[in-house]
């Protein structure tokens, strides 16, 4: 593979018009470098994720019979963070080698491309739902504990501003990361352009 780019821009030099203006060295090398980034923004939120379920553990382990909801934000951040790990992993288990064909690396990355607007598409269901329901059970839980404890206005009026609180936030924070969606599928369209056409080109290479 050490020849790789060169193959590659030779393959693409030998088709009688380019759809796309670019070099197929340069176009595998944002690819590569745009899947490095987006591993370590998973790496990011992996961490993150797991500290914040460490940490709402640790809140519930300090009075389990009074503090256990938090139990259930400590299940929300690691089902998040376990699904990143399960994609991540079912990801790289299904990349190419580097022994592979260019054709084979080529058709990765259009597949990799893809399933990441795939999963952009359904982010707020793996995403946003589990942390939300994770933010916003816990408060309800204790409303209920409290309630009849004390004068109504005085646990209904913070628990239903607490909600309303984490509703905004969660309304906030999907729509800031559908407005990424959009700008980052825009440049994710061009590569898929490009890397469909080179790969029609190493095809016709092959006959």
């Amino acid at each position: 593979m050490n020849n790789f780019p060169d193959q590659l821009q030779q393959a693409w030099q030998s088709q009688c018009s380019k759809p796309i203006d670019v070099k197929p060295d340069q176009l595998l090398t944002v690819t590569r470098y745009e899947r490095l980034v987006q591993f370590l923004v998973d790496i990011g939120m992996i961490s993150f994720f797991l500290c914040v379920g460490i940490l709402m553990l640790g809140w519930a382990f300090r009075d389990i019979q009074k503090d256990w909801p938090w139990l259930i934000s400590a299940l929300s951040d690691v089902w998040v963070a376990g699904y990143i790990l399960f994609n991540r992993w079912r990801r790289r288990r299904n990349a190419a080698h580097y022994d592979e064909t260019m054709l084979a690396h080529v058709e990765w990355s259009i597949k990799d491309i893809e399933h990441q607007m795939w999963l952009d598409r359904y982010a707020p269901w793996w995403y946003i739902l589990p942390i939300g329901l994770g933010c916003m059970i816990p408060p309800v839980f204790f409303f209920a504990m409290d309630y009849g404890k004390r004068p109504l206005l005085d646990s209904l009026m913070p628990w239903l501003g607490t909600e309303v609180v984490f509703v905004a936030t969660f309304i906030f924070v999907y729509l800031l990361m559908q407005f990424g969606v959009r700008i980052a599928n825009e440049k994710r369209r061009q590569e898929l352009q490009a890397l469909r056409a080179l790969r029609e080109t190493l095809l016709n290479t092959q006959e």
